[in-house]
């Protein structure tokens, strides 16, 4: 099992036509990054249309064609002098020159929409627009925006090796398509396993359809070394997820962003040490004896374009701290609460609807669908896996916080009596009650709801107004729980929590952000006693 910690190409450019209209561009555009100060940018490309056809010729949907040099047109096409050019976040109208060409200036940096009239031809597209910078149109360096961009970050460098291996060939079952592209970067362990060629490092690859198993057959990246050299990276670093995910973001921009952290995981578990001994966090490397604990992996991502999934193809990582850490840089986390099998998710099904109706899968709707292929594919009844919109994190944690904060009130109001002893009996029984997977770890929902009827059972014992409070703040954690905004299945409701049976918690959980609100550790001195 993936237990204690489980769990491309440089693009060719090219042309791009909507109807049968063309920009074309041959300039390119920065990356993302940390935001500089705001200034206006500018926007250009050229215009092409089909000789001699009108938008009401059948046959011209969108059209990719081989570049043509320089600014002259593709063959077959023509330059659009006269085209009435928009750009939002700018004031005014441009117009295309003799040569199809436009440039809008002082436009606000951000995602801005260009919308072109040239006769019965109407087009509309999203750019990034980057702050004092040029944006040209062009569907390959990084400007035009795809529908979907799916990043794998893959730390194979471990004894998950040759389940990254069979993942990437289940990815290649799909492949990238027109307005998917999935991206993977993955690092092997330094003694090769005798698959795929036995090549060593690391490598990012654009996955293409492909049915032969036997290897991975997708096209490598020219990235910091040639294919087939020793390329070998530290995936431990937050530096090199940052890399990567600017990296994907500049070359295969898309309305829709998922990153998936494959590898060995730990939950919340902060591990501060120089090598890592026993693994935690996630994406544990080898090499490095590195591993990104959960706060780092926000701070890697901070400044970069919102995700709208983060996926963790790992172990134990569904938990509200980590929830907790990683919102605002994503939409929705999807993710196990329990470990995962070693062959992790069914990439092939996850990704098969994605690929075929890419314009009508909303991204929760792809979240559902990593979530039922997930629990679809194994037999066995203990695996979990669920997404939760991380907008609703903070509302959790209130919920958690004010539990908290009330089982401490009326233990300290009563610390001479009978109520204190009652409370932190009811406490430690809805603990054992709940659904555990780890070593501490807890179903969140399942303990807010032992405690409602554990406390509020007439043998408690706990006096009227305590028991009351008591069990309205523990249904008011189930009932955050329990909306719309989380989908689970399997053996879980969707998030866990750490609750040990211990006066101090594991060393680094005051590192994170839920505890440094909730001030959650609180409660197990109080209640441990």
């Amino acid at each position: 099992m993936r237990r204690e910690a489980r769990g491309c190409r440089v693009p060719i450019p090219v042309f791009i036509g909507v109807a049968g209209l063309l920009l074309a561009s041959f300039t390119i555009a920065g990356c993302f990054g940390n935001k500089p100060a705001e200034r206006p940018g500018s926007v250009d490309g050229y215009v092409f249309k089909p000789v001699g056809r009108d938008a009401t010729t059948a046959g011209l949907g969108l059209k990719v064609l081989s570049r043509g040099p320089a600014a002259a047109p593709p063959p077959g096409y023509e330059p659009c002098p006269g085209a009435v050019v928009t750009v939002t976040g700018s004031s005014g109208v441009t117009e295309t020159d003799r040569k199809g060409y436009f440039r809008t200036d002082g436009v606000s940096p951000g995602t801005q929409t260009v919308s072109i009239v040239y006769g019965s031809y109407h087009l509309s597209v999203k750019v990034a627009v980057y702050s004092g910078k040029v944006t040209t149109v062009n569907a390959t360096t990084g400007n035009l925006l795809g529908k979907w961009t799916v990043m794998v970050y893959m730390c194979a460098d471990n004894n998950l090796e040759a389940a990254g291996i069979a993942d990437i060939n289940e990815m290649e079952l799909v492949g990238s398509t027109e307005d998917v592209s999935i991206l993977v970067q993955v690092d092997r362990r330094g003694k090769p396993d005798g698959s795929d060629d036995d090549w060593e490092g690391a490598r990012r690859y654009y996955i293409r359809h492909d049915e032969d198993s036997s290897g991975i057959g997708s096209d490598v990246a020219y990235w910091f070394g040639a294919p087939g050299t020793d390329n070998e990276i530290d995936m431990g670093d937050p530096a090199e997820l940052r890399d990567f995910v600017t990296w994907c973001v500049a070359n295969y921009p898309a309305q829709h962003y998922v990153l998936v952290l494959w590898n060995h995981g730990d939950g919340w578990t902060i591990w501060r040490s120089p090598t890592v001994v026993v693994p935690r966090a996630i994406c544990f490397d080898d090499q490095s004896g590195h591993a990104l604990d959960v706060d780092r992996i926000r701070t890697a991502l901070e400044g970069l374009p919102r995700l709208d999934i983060i996926g963790f193809d790992a172990c134990l990582m569904q938990m509200a701290e980590v929830a907790y850490e990683v919102r605002g840089i994503a939409d929705i986390a999807v993710g196990s609460q329990e470990n995962e099998p070693e062959d992790g998710w069914d990439y092939e099904k996850a990704l098969t609807g994605l690929c075929a109706s890419p314009n009508t899968t909303a991204p929760w709707d792809l979240a559902r669908a990593i979530v039922d292929s997930y629990t679809w594919y194994y037999s066995v009844d203990w695996v979990t896996q669920s997404a939760f919109r991380l907008e609703q994190s903070d509302d959790v944690a209130m919920a958690a916080k004010n539990l908290k904060d009330e089982l401490i009130y009326r233990i300290e109001q009563d610390a001479y009596g009978t109520d204190a002893d009652r409370i932190r009996k009811a406490v430690k029984s809805a603990r054992g009650s709940s659904r555990e997977y780890y070593v501490d770890y807890y179903d969140l929902e399942d303990f807010a709801a032992n405690l409602v009827v554990v406390a509020g059972a007439s043998a408690s014992g706990i006096s009227g107004d305590a028991k009351a409070a008591i069990c309205a703040r523990a249904q008011a954690v189930v009932d955050r729980l329990s909306d719309s905004w989380v989908y689970a299945r399997g053996n879980g409701n969707g998030l866990s929590i750490y609750l040990p049976d211990k006066i101090t918690p594991v060393y680094g959980y005051d590192y994170l952000q839920f505890e440094q609100d909730t001030h959650w550790s609180e409660l197990f001195k109080h209640v441990i006693p």
